[in-house]
């Protein structure tokens, strides 16, 4: 559905364990996670599709809100993992902050993103 529409939006469900600190906005691609300066932030991407590959290809600045990426937090991927989990520590605390997840979707590696938040306190 997502490679047909050229579009994530509706095909992505984001979710986190912070809702204690205030995350919201589970269940969509516009997922607010409320971290605490320092905490490892760990992204796994996971296609419900068996036929469709998915791999996160990086992360990058929307350049619409203060950008996330790379001053408050720098994600990397993690080894052994063929592009599926990145992670990477919060090192700035800020007020909401915006960032792209890159995928690469299908046999093709089709480059497609979306952009939730992240806010970091000094909790």
């Amino acid at each position: 559905m997502a490679l047909s529409q050229q579009n994530l939006g509706n095909c992505v469900y984001m979710m986190d364990t912070n809702r204690y600190l205030g995350s919201n906005g589970a269940g969509g691609s516009e997922l607010q996670t409320v971290c605490v300066n320092g905490q490892r932030v760990v992204w796994t991407v996971v296609s419900i599709d068996p036929n469709l590959p998915v791999a996160i290809g990086g992360f990058s600045s929307n350049g619409s809100y203060p950008a996330a990426y790379p001053n408050m937090i720098n994600p990397t991927a993690v080894p052994d993992t063929g592009g599926m989990v990145w992670g990477g520590n919060v090192n700035q605390a800020n007020t909401q902050a915006q960032y792209s997840v890159n995928l690469l979707v299908g046999d093709d590696n089709t480059p497609m993103s979306f952009d939730p938040f992240i806010t970091a306190t000094n909790q």
